[in-house]
């Protein structure tokens, strides 16, 4: 049996919403539609993994550190009267949601608050916590990154990862949104199929090589996908744009109505699929499939 199509009859045992499936284990690649639908979806927060790739991609070229202070990027753009508990806001600390903000936001409505500059509005709040200190997961400090991006490479995010990221992967058909001041969104707005989203999880797999090309460090890929922080009401951790399953190397990125790359290092799979339902056990189901389902 293909673990696809294992997958699809166990998501419709849950009444699972499944658009499309695909799964990719020992090198085997498996692809199978469910609803048929327009081929590139929203993925929602998995974008913030591509993002976060973007980061690793300007590390290995030295272009920036993770211990670098949020305020040396944006010194011309930081209000008069900034909170400043920014000074000790990291590209680590926005990777891993400990930025020190009160709530998330950068959500959706919330955005007509943020006018036609997202970036002052951003800077502009004060920070209810110190940097490090607590888990509040928003799109605020991906937007962030991806402005920091921009900064260092001058290159908006998406054009830097068309060129660095998509087209070593093959990924040719997307499109990602962008903020009134022209900046790629960087926690949501992206939209890929799929297959094209699983060439993410096969390159995280891979260890930073994905068809025989490094694309990645192998330390980045290693970082990335560790515990870094473990959120008191959450039985997953998070490494930098990557939920983590504690004791074990399996991980994953997650975006909201259950769009998701989830990889399992220790049974050399990935599946990727998009979907528009409550939670179900998708993990458990891949985790669980027969060993010969392929």
């Amino acid at each position: 049996m293909k673990l696809t199509e294992y997958f699809v009859e166990a998501a419709a045992e849950r009444k699972a919403n499944v658009l499309s499936v695909v799964s990719v284990k020992n090198g085997k690649w498996n692809e199978k539609t469910i609803i048929p639908a327009a081929p590139c979806q929203n993925c929602y927060s998995v974008t913030k993994s591509f993002t976060a790739t973007a980061v690793g991609l300007c590390a290995d070229k030295g272009l920036l550190s993770l211990d670098e202070s949020l305020t040396d990027f944006f010194e011309k753009e930081m209000p008069f009267n900034y909170d400043r508990k920014f000074n000790r806001v990291t590209v680590k600390s926005l990777l891993t949601h400990t930025a020190g903000f009160e709530k998330g936001f950068l959500f959706g409505d919330d955005r007509v608050l943020a006018g036609n500059n997202w970036l002052e509005y951003t800077l502009s709040k004060q920070l209810a916590f110190e940097p490090g200190e607590k888990f509040v997961y928003n799109n605020a400090g991906y937007y962030l990154l991806s402005c920091i991006v921009h900064r260092v490479t001058g290159k908006t995010a998406e054009r830097f990862l068309r060129e660095e990221l998509f087209a070593p992967l093959g990924i040719t058909n997307y499109a990602w949104s962008s903020s009134p001041e022209g900046e790629t969104e960087g926690g949501t707005g992206l939209y890929l199929s799929s297959a094209d989203m699983a060439k993410l999880g096969l390159l995280y797999l891979g260890g930073g090589v994905y068809g025989g090309r490094r694309v990645l460090s192998e330390k980045w890929v290693k970082e990335a996908t560790l515990t870094h922080f473990k959120p008191d009401d959450m039985p997953w951790g998070y490494g930098y744009s990557f939920w983590t399953y504690p004791g074990t190397d399996d991980f994953r990125c997650d975006g909201a109505h259950q769009q998701i790359i989830l990889v399992l290092p220790g049974k050399n799979t990935v599946v990727s699929f998009h979907s528009y339902t409550d939670f179900f056990d998708y993990y458990g189901i891949v985790n669980n499939a027969p060993e010969d389902a392929e």
